[in-house]
């Protein structure tokens, strides 16, 4: 079954409301003053960028769990949720300096990085708004620390790159930050917001957790296995840019430590030179292969959390896309 398939299967229950969502996001372009000069557009072609739409639809799916049909609150925090992405994709593409994101011209790119800042900021500020309009102070803490953390994980990728005395430990911190929080924050939205107790509210916070942890370890996993067409961006992408990840700190502690320090210490020409040799060498010391099982591990706890909730369509759905995040090929 291909990729499509699968996130239509995904999706079946929610298929409905996350149009909604999509819809609403997509009419956000045309909330701007009308003295902006050409701001709509921008932000539609910003809108409109390919993707999987995985942490809105947590939301829905969670919220889904007790049999209730998707509120104007709970559509609110999901379109809150797939905004607050955008944004920070918004802002990474333009700290990476990227021209493109899955085929499609970044704003950076396009406009400057001047314009994708203050677009990005914009965003962010939008997606407050739609949390706030949950009206619910416990999701809007959550909310608040979760921009927090996303900005620390972000801040933390950029501070460590090119250096080696890192480890699992500070890796874990930083992939929660960079990615896991929001998981966290779309699953537990979901569960409040559609009636769960207080232990499957906390369940599904873990169930968010595990999955972002995953989803992000998974990802760094391609950038040593996956090509350059399947993968979105060159393989290797990640260490040329002095980013060192999970597969590259278990390697250097496990023979790799002198061709690691090599590569880091040589000019940019020389390290493209390198990095095919460098890539293997990683492969070798089966440090790839330790990464993919630490990652097994969430999905692993993934399951185990919603053995202890309400069996439905939704339940189903959230087993599947922890499947599908241990299996994707891009």
């Amino acid at each position: 079954m291909s990729d499509k398939s699968i996130q239509e299967k995904i999706y079946e229950p929610i298929e409905d409301d996350l149009n909604l969502v999509i819809e609403e996001i997509i009419n956000e372009s045309e909330k701007v003053p009308e003295n902006a000069s050409n701001i709509e557009t921008k932000l539609e072609h910003v809108f409109s960028a390919p993707g999987k739409r995985i942490r809105p639809a947590i939301t829905l799916l969670t919220a889904g769990l007790w049999g209730e049909n998707s509120t104007k609150l709970i559509i609110n925090m999901a379109v809150a949720v797939e905004l607050l992405h955008i944004a920070t994709l918004v802002h990474d593409d333009t700290v990476d300096k990227a021209d493109t994101r899955r085929g499609h011209a970044t704003a950076s790119n396009l406009w400057g990085r001047n314009i994708a800042v203050l677009l990005g900021d914009h965003i962010f500020a939008t997606s407050a708004m739609y949390v706030c309009e949950t009206g619910n102070i416990r999701l809007i803490k959550r909310f608040a620390e979760t921009i927090s953390e996303l900005a620390f994980g972000e801040l933390d990728e950029i501070l460590s790159t090119w250096k080696t005395n890192t480890s699992i430990s500070l890796y874990n911190k930083r992939i929660y930050n960079k990615t896991a929080t929001l998981f966290c924050t779309a699953s537990l939205g979901g569960a409040i917001l559609g009636g769960g107790s207080d232990e499957e509210i906390i369940n599904l916070r873990d169930y968010g957790y595990n999955l972002g942890m995953a989803y992000q370890i998974y990802d760094d996993i391609l950038d040593y296995t996956a090509n350059s067409e399947t993968l979105g961006k060159p393989s290797g992408n990640d260490l040329l840019g002095g980013v060192i990840t999970l597969p590259a700190i278990i390697a250097y502690e496990n023979g790799s430590k002198e061709l690691i320090d090599k590569f880091i210490s040589s000019k940019q020409s020389i390290r493209e030179e390198m990095i095919s040799d460098l890539i293997n060498e990683i492969n070798k010391t089966g440090a790839v292969e330790k990464t993919k099982q630490i990652a097994d591990k969430h999905i692993y706890e993934t399951q185990k959390i919603l053995l202890s909730l309400p069996n439905n369509r939704n339940l189903e759905s959230l087993k599947l896309l922890s499947d599908y995040v241990g299996t994707r090929s891009y």
